[in-house]
């Protein structure tokens, strides 16, 4: 027996189980409220919608996702895409 420890592997098609995404999800929860917060999204330095919205859909390309953390992910990308629209109507009105 050796000593390391071992990772999970990856499903068919190469995707990680989705055992390992609820700690992502929270964590991306967390950061994409607080990142819509009026007023906070410019302030990211490099960590606007799209960098958010990148780590989201790589999260679903490579996990292989139950339908309660699809809901969830589909959830995140509605809502930043909701506060990019939002965001957009602010600069044009400005």
């Amino acid at each position: 027996m050796s000593g390391t420890i071992k990772q999970p592997t990856a499903q068919r098609g190469g995707r990680r189980p989705a055992n390992l995404v609820d700690s992502q999800l929270e964590h991306l929860e967390n950061m994409v409220e607080y990142v819509t917060r009026a007023g906070t999204a410019h302030l990211q330095h490099g960590f606007d919608h799209e960098y958010w919205e990148k780590r989201v859909r790589l999260l679903e390309e490579t996990h292989e996702l139950i339908a309660s953390q699809r809901q969830r992910s589909a959830r995140l990308l509605e809502r930043l895409a909701s506060e990019a629209r939002i965001g957009l109507k602010r600069r044009t009105a400005a």
